[in-house]
């Protein structure tokens, strides 16, 4: 009986044994592996939310939104494109001297270390910059061009193309011009007392050295 009883106690202890050193292997591993699991679940679950959604997410959505309300503004507003064949490259003001060529009055516009528009300081900060190119950049570069024999300038700080010669005044504040960007040419408008292109203000820095240029050429100083 003592036997019987015996190997029944170490069958028993065998079995339980066995089914505990059984269970406890595969449940540490599953124990230790779903929670390393969970945790790196929740960690990332948790990154994702902190991060992905609240910073990363909102941010790239503001990005995106950024860049479709850009590209609606320069549908709307720059919708007006011209053949450039059919322009009046060559003005008779637009040569050797032309800042004294100009049958207009000039000489009022810039003359300041920062543009006096009402939104350049809140626009500036965002963009980074804390001025525009000068007078004398952007009268060097159209004294380059006419003497190099070409048609336009580079805006600084930009990939538009300014088309000198067919910048003309349209009121004592105001100017319409041609620009040439990604291949297409368009005619714009600036306000250059208020700082406004085509009637609204710059969407970006590029834009806004292209408002500068072209009220520099109009009537800045020479």
């Amino acid at each position: 009986m003592g036997g019987s009883s015996g190997g029944g106690l170490d069958r028993g202890g065998v079995d339980r044994s066995g089914s505990i050193s059984g269970n406890r292997q595969p449940l540490q591993g599953s124990g230790s592996g779903s929670l390393r699991g969970d945790r790196g679940t929740a960690g990332t679950n948790l990154g994702d939310r902190n991060l992905g959604d609240r910073n990363l997410g909102d941010r790239n959505l503001g990005n995106r939104n950024l860049n479709q309300n850009f590209n609606r503004n320069v549908e709307r507003n720059w919708n007006r494109t011209v053949n450039i064949n059919n322009v009046n490259l060559h003005p008779g003001w637009a040569r050797p001297g032309w800042g004294y060529a100009r049958p207009w009055n000039y000489g009022w516009y810039g003359g300041w270390a920062t543009p006096t528009w009402g939104w350049w300081g809140a626009r500036a900060a965002v963009w980074g910059i804390g001025s525009l190119a000068t007078a004398a950049i952007i009268n060097e570069a159209v004294d380059n061009a006419i003497n190099s024999q070409q048609t336009m300038i580079i805006v600084p700080n930009s990939n538009y193309q300014l088309l000198y010669g067919t910048v003309q005044p349209t009121g004592s504040n105001s100017v319409q011009f041609n620009v040439s960007v990604d291949g297409s040419t368009y005619q714009l408008t600036a306000d250059c007392q208020s700082g406004l292109l085509n009637g609204v203000q710059p969407a970006s820095s590029a834009e806004a050295e292209l408002l500068n240029a072209a009220c520099q050429v109009a009537f800045g100083n020479s």
